[in-house]
């Protein structure tokens, strides 16, 4: 429709122009074609109008004139094996320019040690079908010890996994580097063990040569460009905005300090603990209500917001109008649903980016200072010219993508040239006096042999496309050939991503022919930069197992106050006590706040709380209309995630019928109703009063003088045992405040009749009561042993010789980890230290 072609048919359409221009105006000079296989048919072509120049020659790359007559020809079979051989393109060059091997002329003499090498690789990759012939081809070498001089100059370096594989690949450069003017390359088609590489040398201040072009999606403008466009098409997701606005780029028209430091601020004001924000547009709005609500006095807001000061919110607040005036434009583009041009959305990134990059004062970070910035802009200009192409505002970040990677840029001046990174292709005519083949894995050197889930065998025969082996066939051309130098390297991991891997079929047929003792004698010599690898971040002497952390702060820095979810908390994990109470360390709320089931229950319990603090009436329609009304109010806060909301909403509904439905059956025993009710018991200990603080769901007072205390659970709440052995006490120890007069002394020194939870995840079937009182012991009983047992706990931490163990009894506890399990480095020492006794937690009193 355009009258344009695919970038592939204008390649071969130039390269068979080229061949029949030579034909028809042949040169007086020389033409050499030198390197090519000739593995497309247009290139293939071209070969063949030099080939018939009177001037004209080819150069072939690692034919083999050795091999014997009966393998040559189980090269030409249509085999899957033998369309993988190295000698597979240069077969069908052969025979399209209509010549025999024997026809083509060696140019030189090779060595014998290298001659012998270059025989054993073909020997070793020869057909399946004539492998035979490796029983008799030891007798065979031209002279004695010829299997071993071909391996005197190569090593097998086998690394646990990709990292040390990197490692000592870098630590061998590192040591060839000790001869002046040697020169080492690594071959490899994995371009994250050339990164990996790459880095490790930096450890030396080496800068290697890397053949392969730097993506512009890889780099920092590409990245800032990326970012930008995500930012936009995904406002529910704040990382991808934070990312955007600490990159170094990023000004928003402050000083680049400035706009991070208002970065941090916003991600605490904002994005920390909000179910959602309204997106850019929203930005300045969010946070003034963000800044209200922590002004409001007895608000629950997220701790790093408590701390912000007036001149913190005033940067903050700088900062968000920017970001909606730099990006409302684009952003008014993305919402408006339908089609929008490529062009207009082009043109919207450019003038965001440039907007973005530009500081205080007009003056620029330097996004389009350099070549990446360049090719950057280069690339949204030729977006923007492209007026005919429509998209969906969701696809523009994808596309803007797709279109980065496709442009390259030049690596920056200042590499060693004496230590390069080759692909495959870049090493056939190159050589180095350190030939390190890297990756020698199967799926990865070489690659997995996909079969097309469109095209059969037999249909890419049928219009012209090679079979899959094609290329397998090239990259066994590719090793064999680079095997072949002076001195090599065969590198490979025996791990990848965590997975075992298989060493390369070309690893696997070399030590099959050559045989063990080879095989370990190359593998010794790898081994030594294998060793040295792990020696560079190996600690001096012998390593210490890490202790479980038990920190014994002084008494007078111990808390003398903790609530009634904390002493769970000191029981299982003292280390958490410490590290909040003591450290001062505060989790901050999840970035972004997706809605979970602990949100899903603090909801839930508002709900419930205010309905039981403000409902006084009998429990009828009214009283369920008041429910759902509060439960709808509560869960407004997860109206930016509708999929949740519409189903915690449906079952709120469920929850609320059968509330009122049962507290309205249990009218006739109840006398009062006292929701969200708070209390404060001081008690006596070592090193001063220990004040226990607890808020309960509900405290009935039972006509009959008695009380009955209730916790509302969304979850599966703790069994009746866990509760008398103490590793959930809480409604045992509230029990305990009760009839001490802590929630007020109406009730004091009443009787409780009974203490359990309601599992509102249980209602739909039907069995939502669950009884806190072990079988055999009475409600009063369950609460003299958890009084008995903090009493003893909290003497024990009085003790300046007791320590905050991490996870002293973690045991029966699945539900949740602690946020300070990272602090106490428990994935160190978990699996080397046995479990400690507490002094305290003995078998509960009868």
């Amino acid at each position: 429709e355009r009258g344009l072609v695919d970038p592939v048919v204008r390649r071969d359409t130039l390269i068979r122009a080229e061949a029949e221009r030579l034909l028809r105006n042949p040169p007086a000079g020389p033409v050499i074609a030198a390197g090519s296989t000739g593995s497309i048919p247009a290139t293939a072509e071209l070969l063949k109008a030099i080939a018939s120049l009177p001037n004209g020659a080819l150069v072939l790359p690692g034919l083999d004139r050795d091999l014997d007559p009966r393998a040559w020809a189980a090269i030409g079979d249509t085999g899957a094996a033998s369309i993988g051989h190295p000698q597979f393109g240069l077969k069908q060059l052969l025979g399209h320019l209509g010549i025999e091997r024997d026809n083509v002329a060696p140019l030189g003499d090779v060595e014998p040690p290298l001659a012998y090498r270059a025989r054993l690789a073909a020997e070793a990759l020869r057909p399946a079908e004539t492998t035979d012939a490796w029983t008799t081809l030891r007798h065979d070498w031209i002279e004695p010890r010829a299997l071993e001089a071909s391996l005197a100059g190569v090593a097998y370096l086998v690394a646990h996994n990709e990292r040390e594989e990197a490692l000592a690949i870098a630590v061998a450069i590192r040591e060839a580097l000790e001869t002046p003017e040697a020169t080492v390359a690594l071959v490899t088609p994995d371009r994250t063990l050339a990164r990996r590489v790459a880095t490790e040398l930096g450890r030396w201040g080496l800068a290697i040569d890397d053949s392969a072009p730097v993506r512009l999606d890889l780099s920092r403008e590409g990245v800032f460009a990326r970012l930008l466009a995500e930012a936009v098409a995904e406002p529910a997701e704040p990382a991808r905005l934070l990312a955007l606005l600490k990159h170094p780029f990023a000004a928003f028209g402050l000083d680049p300090q400035d706009c991070r430091r208002g970065a941090r601020i916003l991600e605490l004001a904002v994005f920390r603990g909000r179910r959602g924000h309204g997106g850019i547009r929203r930005l300045v709005a969010s946070l003034a209500e963000a800044r209200a609500e922590t002004e409001t006095a007895g608000a629950r807001v997220p701790f790093g917001r408590k701390r912000l000061r007036a001149d913190e919110w005033g940067l903050a607040a700088r900062l968000a109008a920017s970001i909606e005036a730099i990006l409302g434009p684009l952003d008014n583009v993305a919402r408006a649903g339908g089609t929008i041009a490529a062009a207009d959305a082009a043109r919207l990134t450019l003038a965001a980016l440039a907007a973005a990059a530009t500081g205080r004062g007009g003056e620029s970070t330097g996004l389009f200072d350099g070549p990446g910035g360049d090719a950057l802009a280069t690339l949204l200009t030729g977006i923007v010219e492209e007026e005919r192409l429509l998209i969906a505002p969701a696809e523009w970040p994808s596309l803007l993508a797709t279109l980065m990677s496709g442009a390259a840029l030049s690596r920056p001046p200042g590499a060693d040239r004496r230590v390069h990174i080759w692909g495959t292709l870049e090493a056939r005519l190159q050589s180095a006096d350190l030939i390190i083949l890297g990756g020698l894995d199967e799926k990865v050197w070489p690659a997995e042999s996909r079969t097309d889930p469109w095209l059969s065998r037999a249909m890419r025969g049928e219009i012209g496309l090679p079979p899959p082996e094609r290329r397998l066939g090239q990259a066994a051309h590719d090793f064999a050939v680079a095997f072949a130098s002076p001195r090599v390297m065969l590198t490979r991991a025996e791990k990848r991503g965590g997975a075992p891997t298989v060493a390369s079929r070309w690893l696997q047929r070399l030590f099959a022919l050559a045989g063990e003792d080879a095989e370990r004698h190359v593998r010794t010599r790898g081994s030594v930069y294998v060793e040295l690898a792990r020696d560079l971040d190996r600690a001096a002497g012998e390593p210490t197992p890490l202790p479980r952390p038990s920190p014994k702060p002084p008494v007078d820095r111990r808390p003398r106050t903790l609530s009634i979810t904390e002493i769970e908390k000191l029981v299982r994990d003292p280390y958490e006590i410490y590290a909040r109470h003591v450290l001062g360390l505060e989790p901050l709320d999840p970035l972004g706040m997706v809605p979970d089931y602990a949100l899903k229950g603090t909801l839930v319990h508002d709900a419930i709380g205010r309905f039981g603090e403000t409902f006084a009436g009998p429990y009828d329609a009214a009283a369920l209309d008041r429910l759902l009304a509060l439960g709808t109010e509560a869960l407004a806060t997860i109206a930016d995630f509708p999929d949740t909301h519409a189903l915690w909403r449906f079952r709120f509904e469920a929850m609320a019928r059968w509330i009122v439905e049962w507290e309205s059956r249990r009218d006739g025993g109840i006398a009062e109703r006292h929701a969200e009710i708070r209390g404060r018991l001081e008690l006596p200990a070592p090193a001063g009063p220990f004040t226990l603080r607890g808020r309960a769901d509900r405290i009935d007072l039972r006509r009959d003088g008695r009380v009955e205390i209730l916790d509302f659970k969304t979850g599966t709440p703790p069994s009746a045992r866990q509760v008398l052995l103490g590793f959930a006490p809480q409604l045992a120890l509230e029990a305990a405040m009760v009839r001490a007069g802590a929630f007020g002394e109406a009730f004091a020194g009443k009787s409780i009749a009974r203490l359990f939870w309601v599992a509102l995840n249980a209602v739909e079937r039907g069995q939502p009561i669950k009884s806190a009182v072990e079988e055999g012991y009475t409600a009063d009983g369950v609460a003299d042993v958890a009084l008995d047992r903090l009493v003893a706990l909290i003497a024990a931490f009085d003790d300046p010789g007791r320590g905050y163990a991490s996870r002293a009894r973690p045991m029966f506890e699945t539900r949740y980890e602690s946020p300070y399990d990272h602090l106490a480095r428990v994935r160190e020492w978990a699996l080397v230290q046995s479990e400690e006794e507490l002094a305290w937690f003995g078998p509960p009193r009868p």
